[in-house]
């Protein structure tokens, strides 16, 4: 298996949110390294064991594995490429302050190349994943300089410095290692520059599987892009809901202000002409077009479509409060047709999943589907077991035979594009009030025309709303769509220490 810089920064996140700290990662890829070193040579065979300690993470990594090598009697130096003072991750700065105390460990400043000249072994941990770009001093001197050196035997910790981990490009220069030491899984980069990578080595640094398999914060850190400093309105997510009835109100403009609460600017709710006055008094921020009558049906299909065409939103929410009169199912099937030509983005939830029980098309992956138990049991055509694996294999089924994403919604919510499966544990029983699917489906709608990736904006999004409930929970106060809509922008703008703060104590 391969994985991706992005991927691995979402499982490194994702393991400190179950409250495991990144220092107990590094010491555990520290050792790691240090341990090839053990195996392929004896300390007393070993002249000089030369280490390279950036400012990051990767430096992080090599002080440990110098502090290991050291107290196996291997003699040991490190080359520092920056001062002390500019070590930007805390637990690089944790471990440099313990082998700065060690007199087994000698530690040179960065102008300090001679030392390299008779090093047996070289370890690399300059750069690893960070790198962007061609490199700079001191980093590329230092390289350089190691790539000069005649040492028996060449170490990169992750990824060598000046490797591109995902696309194996090398700008310019970079580490030439004789083994490579990377980290839970292969970077696909290393697969496609052997003469810089050397043997791969993939070291186990206690990555639960949960990390992996639970959506967490580092999902929605680092798989929902962030805001650009020179957007403009409109540019960060039009969102259209088809939505609304005599019955229901509520509901489509849940949708809409959750969608503007997770980021996107322009809610825009088409509605029933009878209602739109109601509908917009909930907020001037929500744009109301209204089209006759006092519910959906097939005859107002055109002119729904009219405003989809002038208005061209990036995601339409299809459902919400539009009831289950049988003429607004069938304006509903003519719809989906439509919108899935369009290739725009879709979220259906509510009444709207009634008429895709009879929806004979595919999705063309373009679509999420919100049903909760009952729902899916309609579409699916079977029983629910309450097992997380069983349900998830059947999610995975209906996924792939609509080509489309499901968000099962349960105690533990299952999503699945067909293909992948993620579960998401957030969320609490207080949950059930109406409204908060109505919530879900704006933040999906928000987070897909942000990822233009139905799967990923599917699964962020019920942790999103999950976490908005159980913070409510926490601070003691009404679970409610209006109160989980407040709360959504905080936890958009800090989710890690929301999510210890939450589940940690």
């Amino acid at each position: 298996m391969v994985i991706s810089v992005t991927d691995m920064r979402v499982l490194e996140v994702n393991t400190v949110a179950l409250g495991i700290p990144l220092a107990m990662l590094m010491e555990a890829a520290g050792k790691s390294v240090a341990d090839v070193v053990i195996n392929e040579v004896e300390p007393e065979e070993t002249g000089k064991v030369v280490i390279l300690a950036g400012k990051g993470g990767n430096g992080g990594d090599a002080l440990v594995a110098a502090r290991y090598l050291a107290s196996r009697g291997y003699r040991v130096e490190v080359i520092l490429a920056y001062s002390s003072k500019e070590i930007e991750h805390p637990d690089t700065l944790y471990n440099y302050r313990i082998a700065s105390r060690l007199e087994s460990i000698k530690i040179h400043k960065s102008s300090s190349l001679d030392i390299l000249q008779n090093a047996e072994v070289i370890i690399d941990g300059l750069l690893g994943t960070g790198v962007r770009g061609e490199l700079r001093d001191p980093i590329r001197s230092i390289v350089e300089a190691s790539n000069k050196a005649s040492a028996k035997l060449k170490i990169a910790i992750d990824t060598p410095t000046g490797l591109n981990p995902d696309t194996g490009e090398v700008h310019g220069v970079a580490f030439k290692a004789d083994k490579t030491v990377t980290f839970h899984d292969v970077k696909p980069g290393l697969l496609k520059s052997p003469e810089y990578t050397g043997d791969l080595v993939v070291a186990n640094i206690g990555i639960p599987q949960e990390a992996q398999i639970y959506v967490g914060p580092g999902d929605l850190m680092y798989r929902v892009p962030t805001r650009p400093s020179d957007i403009y309105k409109g540019k960060a997510g039009r969102i259209a809901v088809i939505g609304g009835s005599q019955r229901f109100t509520g509901a489509p403009a849940l949708s809409g202000l959750a969608a503007l609460a997770t980021g996107s600017d322009l809610a825009f709710i088409i509605t029933p002409d009878a209602v739109r006055g109601i509908i917009a008094s909930y907020s001037p921020e929500l744009i109301t077009l209204p089209y006759r009558g006092s519910y959906l049906r097939v005859e107002d299909v055109d002119s729904v479509l009219d405003y989809i065409e002038r208005i061209r939103p990036h995601v339409v929410v299809l459902g919400p409060g539009l009831g289950d009169r049988p003429e607004t199912i069938e304006a509903v099937k003519k719809l989906i047709f439509e919108l899935v030509e369009k290739k725009i983005g879709l979220v259906i939830d509510a009444d709207a999943l009634k008429a895709v029980q009879n929806y004979s098309g595919g999705f063309g992956g373009y679509a999420v589907l919100t049903p909760h138990r009952g729902e899916f049991r309609r579409l699916y055509g079977g029983e629910l077991t309450g097992k997380l694996e069983v349900d998830g294999e059947k999610v995975a089924k209906l996924a792939s035979d609509l080509d489309a994403t499901v968000l099962l919604k349960a105690p533990i919510d299952i999503i699945s594009d067909g293909n992948n499966i993620k579960y998401n544990k957030t969320g609490n029983p207080y949950m059930s009030t109406g409204g908060t699917g109505d919530v879900l489906s704006g933040i999906v709608a928000s987070l897909l025309a942000w990822t233009k990736n139905p799967y990923v904006a599917a699964y962020v999004a019920a942790y999103v709303n999950g976490v908005a409930g159980d913070y409510l929970l926490k601070e003691n106060k009404t679970v409610s769509p209006t109160k989980m809509i407040e709360v959504i922008p905080a936890i958009i703008r800090d989710p890690l220490s929301i999510h210890r703060d939450l589940y940690l104590g």
